[in-house]
């Protein structure tokens, strides 16, 4: 019985722990940057870290986080990594913690699907599909 175990520990994808839901990007123009969001759903007994993603299109990709930067400015700062507690849920969305795609080497048009590669010290590199959305601006409010 114990080897039965230890063989489907050893061949059971660690990645079915994590799930990534609803992935999508801004739209974006080659040369500049635009953001990479999704929901990360950790349903394993132990936290897991993402600590890198890639996405082929862009010449440099950072997780970053959104900041109040102090008179009513807003900043970013790379973060590096995002830590998911066991049993959990962790979303990266516009105006907190996200994914930058820097330097684009083409246009990343409404409707394109691009292949982003996410990259957790417990569950291995996961492949997901990220389809780029036009977003609407927020409209100011006035005082």
């Amino acid at each position: 019985m114990n080897l039965l175990i230890a063989f489907l520990m050893i061949f059971s994808n660690p990645s079915d722990k994590i799930k990534i839901v609803d992935p999508w990007m801004r739209v974006g123009a080659q040369g500049q940057a635009t953001g990479l969001f999704f929901k990360i759903e950790n349903n394993s007994d132990k936290a897991d870290t993402l600590y890198k993603v890639e996405f082929e299109p862009a010449g440099l990709v950072q997780i970053h986080e959104t900041y109040d930067a102090g008179n009513d400015m807003m900043g970013m700062r790379e973060v590096g990594k995002i830590i998911i507690p066991a049993k959990s849920a962790f979303e990266l969305k516009p105006g907190s913690y996200h994914v930058m795609l820097m330097k684009l080497k083409q246009d990343i048009n409404k409707g394109y699907v691009g292949d982003v590669a996410l990259y957790f010290k417990s569950a291995g590199k996961i492949m997901i599909k990220a389809e780029a959305k036009k977003m609407m601006m927020k409209q100011t409010m006035e005082h």
